[in-house]
């Protein structure tokens, strides 16, 4: 059966936990009080564990569903617990048919149709989706004027300041008892491998090709080609080398390789190697990483640092332990022993950068936007042309980048519709004009070129000669105004990066057009729209 794990933000839910636990003579596999800050690494680190569900509250529930891909079994407030607490609050107020408000989640509350004329109270719902909203919606009920507000901590703080009375909203044992059953009836209907018995619990945001092998969405071939090669090679005890420039996706697919692997019911172990630092007894010394890992998986970071010491008894163990290898490096061999690298080479998975897959970016932005939406309370919207400018950018920071900057955009927007200039304007303030005019190139010109999925390298010709001529593309007047402009415009943008990606592909229309993410003829036509020909 799946492994089920509590992760609760007070000391009341795990205690009440612990008694129904013991009264049905139960165990979850995992325990824990958490903050909410914290709540996406707590349950990334039970997932690494082997947890298969878990149950949350409120908040936390809500961040854990968006942020991973594991079922979340949500602690609901129960009618029955909702009546305790309105016969609790018309004992305070002492009044007939008092004005109660109740103040959280929306995820928290239960069906409270009838409950008003049932408890004899006027009940006044008031129910967010961000915790940024709880103090506005308990500033609306005391303006409308409630005899008493049920709430969470902010909303006793705000009530108590505005000198209204409350009573702190609590989960009853029913609630809690409810939360337990239905996740053992779920665990109980997973099969063998640990899969998702029923399509509600998946998370409705990931579209694209996203599967339940990675947690992350993607929509590209590329990153497809990708995420198939480290689903083949997790089946096997082969070594596994992940190769990314730029980014943390590394992550997702180690996680998801050990837990495809025969290896998933024991422990995932990482270690990061430090540039100048000897590595040999942190890994394989008595009390080294090596021997953690034991049965399971050894993950070993940035192994462009390993000291040539490690580097001889990594190749020796590679033949019997499951190890996954990940550098940030395009080509390995300056830094790793010929045998070393000969071994791991042929079992590279390249994860592909943002800037490599430009197809993703509007769909990655209006994920994000529309995660960011629900997050914060603000329903901003992408016009368009907006929606252009974002892919046309570059994004070499890949999709952290992307992510925080749409994040800034949602915080300090004061109009509902995103326009261009919008974009055009954040991006200049945050990174500067020069890279809003011409974009930068560090990340997709280090260590000599981009690799496949397979780890081949694609673009060996681009020198810093390919770099000359696409500077030689522009008039020296051209290139002064767009170093000195502080927001271009789209079209000198999108001019800018067809200049820049026939020189990489040496003027081969047919290459720079799958680069571009468009066809051969809409390529020819906005080489004469924007002259370049």
């Amino acid at each position: 059966m799946a492994n089920i794990a509590l992760l609760v933000p007070n000391d009341e839910l795990f205690r009440l936990t612990h008694d129904v636990l013991q009264e049905q003579q139960k165990r979850l596999f995992l325990m824990k009080v958490i903050e909410s800050e914290r709540a996406v690494m707590e349950a990334r680190q039970a997932i690494n564990q082997g947890a298969d569900i878990i149950i949350a509250r409120g908040l936390q529930a809500t961040i854990i569903k968006q942020y991973t891909d594991i079922p979340v079994v949500e602690i609901v407030l129960t009618r029955q617990g909702v009546i305790d607490m309105l016969e609790r609050a018309k004992r305070v107020v002492h009044k007939s048919h008092p004005h109660i408000a109740i103040v959280t989640f929306k995820n928290m509350a239960c069906d409270m149709s009838g409950l008003d004329e049932q408890c004899g109270v006027h009940l006044h719902e008031y129910f967010v989706q961000n915790p940024e909203l709880l103090r506005p919606a308990a500033m609306q009920a005391i303006e409308d004027k409630v005899d008493l507000i049920i709430g969470g901590q902010t909303v006793l703080t705000v009530a108590d300041d505005a000198g209204i009375p409350s009573i702190f909203i609590t989960n009853t044992e029913d609630a809690v008892e409810a939360a337990i059953r239905e996740a053992f009836q779920l665990a109980a209907t997973f099969d063998g491998n640990g899969g998702l018995p029923e399509a509600k619990y998946r998370k409705p945001e990931m579209g694209g090709k996203a599967s339940s092998f990675v947690n992350f969405p993607y929509s590209s071939a590329r990153m497809q080609a990708a995420v198939t090669l480290a689903e083949q090679l997790a089946a096997t005890d082969c070594p596994k080398l992940l190769i990314e420039p730029v980014g943390r996706l590394y992550r997702a697919f180690a996680n998801a390789m050990h837990n495809k692997s025969k290896h998933s019911q024991e422990k995932l172990v990482e270690y990061d190697c430090i540039a100048g630092e000897s590595a040999y007894e942190a890994l394989f010394g008595r009390l080294g990483k090596m021997n953690d890992a034991a049965k399971g998986t050894l993950q070993i970071n940035f192994i462009e640092h390993l000291d040539l010491r490690s580097q001889k008894k990594l190749l020796e163990i590679l033949m019997f332990r499951n190890v996954i290898v990940v550098t940030k490096k395009t080509d390995l061999r300056p830094y790793l022993l010929p045998e070393l690298y000969e071994r791991l080479i042929a079992f590279a998975i390249r994860i592909p950068m943002l800037m490599e897959t430009p197809e993703e970016i509007p769909f990655l932005a209006d994920l994000y936007m529309r995660r960011l939406a629900e997050q914060y309370g603000r329903y901003h919207v992408l016009t368009k042309d907006a929606m252009k400018t974002i892919a046309a950018l570059p994004w070499n920071g890949g999709r952290i980048q992307l992510e925080s900057f749409l994040e800034r955009l949602v915080i300090t927007a004061d109009h509902r519709s995103i326009r261009p200039d919008d974009i055009t304007k954040l991006y200049a303030t945050i990174y500067g004009a020069e890279t809003l005019a011409s974009g930068t190139e560090a990340d997709r010109s280090t260590d000599g070129g981009a690799m496949n999925a397979g780890g081949q390298h694609e673009d060996a010709e681009l020198s810093v000669g390919g770099r000359a001529e696409s500077d030689a593309a522009c008039s020296d007047a051209e290139a002064d105004r767009a170093r000195h402009t502080p927001v271009t415009s789209v079209q000198a943008m999108e001019r800018e990066r067809i200049v820049r990606v026939l020189s990489e592909c040496m003027g081969s229309r047919e290459k720079a057009a799958a680069k571009l993410g468009i066809s051969k003829t809409t390529l020819w036509r906005k080489l004469r729209q924007y002259q370049i020909i």
